[in-house]
């Protein structure tokens, strides 16, 4: 039998070729939510969610199940309290192969880029509605993944016309990102259309003028500009002489001329039919421009994608490896984290037995892991990270993982745990990484501002935000004014703290690569002072995070808008954070789920006085 389940756009079952249609509008919600909700659910929560209405909702329940099975036929299961859904090896569920991240398996799929359950709702069932938005958001997020992986593997593959329609789609998805406009202005040069690149930005700008009332960033104008590449006009010096003094040259913090010399090397590679050498030189390209690039991962992707195809040409697995890592830590950045976990997989295979490599590889799949609430895997795998880096003697990779480390403690209120290796980490940053100095110091920082040493922390944030600044790092100058804001209302600063709170995701979006993990972790801040001193716009601030977090799959991140939305009153917010915050691991979350509780029944209790 073959069975085919489509979610995307409006839903239907394929069964041995035939369309088959439940009687019942709610069966879809219901073979949804078992299909998605990741554990099985008790029969009574489901009916509080589909038939809060119902004479007999158990008995409404019951008809649902009968009527599914159906639909989905006798090789299909579904029994037990909790229910649990089995379906046979051979079915196609669309949402799954989304949810897989790789894009070959989901570009052709019917309802790509449809909404999830279109046209469906559940009249009634606050919290039903909140869980299939936060779906919709996420599966959103996993396609433009898709999308934009798609893109870039058919730039890698020489073929322009397939990646201009891969990134149309990605644009007309979701176009107030800006780095989709930047990787179809990036396509469209490729192709040869510098007029229609141009056109492109200034249609880019017109949008988000009208849209955003902002400007697109200066990254916008810099695709359009970058020079191209005239091998005449360049002295004949060697690929690999090249390689080295343009690696020198970033080192030596002469970021464009290193990029441009690079750049050089890699067209002059590509003329002498050296893919071993271009390979190399397109991981250090691609590893420039992500990391130091300023905007420029649309293009740092393009060249490692590049740097995989060639160097797998050639056999040459360890330079893959590092290919696959550096594409894992942009989508790291972008939080793409299914998709860049796929990635940690590919580099892993190829890395097995270079502790040097795996210590970096298990840095990003740590942070991958801790930035969606997955905190016991993440704390195994960055234990393990920090023991290779150690074993190696790899300085920078020690660093880079003591940093998740302290964080996963910090975010799970283990502050006695967090303070000493955070204390090392900065210790070793200033040692040999400077500029990761700030990240350590700003964790730090609200350590101390948690503890209640405002003194001690205000003086680490300030120091931690002017070395951000110093180094036009949004990232870093972000989270030390997410902590500055927080300390000036600790000190009953509260207009002031207030503004800094606001500043803070605003800094992180100045570029539009960085690391949407520490834009949300800004929101959260603003949400909770916001809501805390009665403002406004603390409804506004919930959506922006409610969004961002269920688009990238930021569990708990999720579950705190949730919880910004029950302190407002919105009805089913607390049970549908609840429901979410199940499989996330972390004792100071549930903390926050219980007082949020308490201080739900107070306001009732207080309402129902007056």
């Amino acid at each position: 039998m073959t069975l085919i389940i489509e979610l995307l756009g409006y839903p239907r079952v394929v069964r041995d070729a035939v369309n088959r249609q439940p009687r019942g509008r709610k069966s879809w919600c219901l073979l949804a939510y078992l299909l998605l909700a990741n554990q099985p659910t008790s029969r009574e929560r489901l009916t509080e969610l589909l038939f809060p209405a119902a004479n007999d909702p158990l008995g409404a329940l019951r008809w649902s199940l009968s009527d599914l099975r159906r639909v989905l036929g006798s090789d299909c299961a579904l029994y037990g309290d909790p229910l649990t859904i089995v379906l046979p090896s051979t079915a196609v569920v669309d949402v799954d192969l989304i949810c897989r991240g790789r894009w070959e398996e989901a570009f052709e799929l019917h309802g790509l880029g449809q909404e999830f359950l279109a046209g469906a709702s559940v009249p009634g069932s606050a919290a039903f509605e909140l869980w299939l938005l936060s779906e919709r958001q996420r599966l959103q997020g996993m396609t433009e993944a898709i999308l934009h992986e798609a893109t870039l593997a058919c730039l890698a593959e020489g073929r322009t016309n397939d990646a201009l329609q891969c990134v149309s789609r990605l644009v007309d998805l979701n176009p107030l990102d800006e780095a989709h406009h930047v990787l179809r202005v990036q396509c469209l040069r490729t192709a040869g259309d510098y007029d229609g690149a141009a056109r492109h930005a200034e249609y880019c700008t017109d949008l988000f003028r009208q849209e955003l009332g902002v400007e697109p960033s200066p990254v916008l104008q810099e695709a359009i500009h970058q020079p191209t590449i005239d091998l005449s006009k360049t002295r004949p010096y060697s690929v690999k002489a090249m390689l080295e003094a343009g690696e020198g040259a970033i080192a030596a913090g002469a970021i464009s001329q290193g990029l441009q010399t690079l750049r050089e090397a890699a067209t002059r590679a590509r003329q002498e039919h050296d893919p071993q050498t271009l390979a190399r030189v397109l991981v250090a390209l691609g590893h420039a421009l992500v990391h130091v690039g300023r905007g420029s991962d649309e293009e740092g992707g393009a060249a490692l994608h590049e740097a995989v195809t060639r160097s797998i040409e050639v056999g040459d697995e360890h330079t893959a490896a590092i290919a696959y890592r550096e594409l894992a830590f942009a989508d790291l950045e972008r939080g793409r984290y299914h998709h860049a976990l796929g990635l940690v997989s590919e580099a892993t295979r190829l890395a097995a037995g270079d502790d040097t490599e795996m210590a970096w590889i298990e840095c990003i799949e740590g942070a991958c892991l801790s930035d969606q609430g997955c905190y016991a895997k993440a704390s195994r795998v960055l234990k393990s990270a920090v023991e290779r880096a150690e074993r190696t003697e790899s300085s920078e990779a020690l660093v880079f993982a003591r940093c998740w480390v302290g964080r996963l403690h910090l975010l799970r209120g283990e502050f006695a745990e967090a303070t000493p290796v955070l204390e090392r980490a900065l210790q070793e940053a200033r040692a040999c990484w400077m500029a990761l100095a700030p990240l350590p110091e700003s964790l730090l920082a609200e350590v101390h501002l948690l503890k209640g040493d405002l003194d001690t922390a205000e003086s680490q944030l300030e120091r931690a935000f002017v070395m951000g600044r110093q180094l036009d790092d949004p990232c870093l100058e972000s989270i030390a004014m997410r902590g500055l804001g927080l300390v000036a209302v600790a000190r009953g600063q509260n207009s002031r703290g207030y503004q800094m709170l606001i500043d803070a995701p605003r800094i992180s979006r100045r570029l539009p690569d960085s690391y949407r993990w520490i834009e949300a972790y800004g929101l959260d801040a603003l949400c909770r002072v916001a809501i805390a001193q009665g403002e406004r716009a603390a409804p506004q601030w919930i959506v922006a995070l409610e969004s961002l977090a269920g688009r990238c799959g930021m569990r708990e991140l999720l579950v705190r808008a949730l919880l910004h939305k029950a302190l407002l009153g919105e009805p089913g917010a607390l049970e549908t954070a609840r429901d979410l915050a199940t499989n996330i691991d972390n004792p100071f979350l549930h903390d926050t789920i219980r007082q949020t509780k308490f201080r739900e029944v107070s306001h009732a209790a207080s309402h129902g006085h007056g």
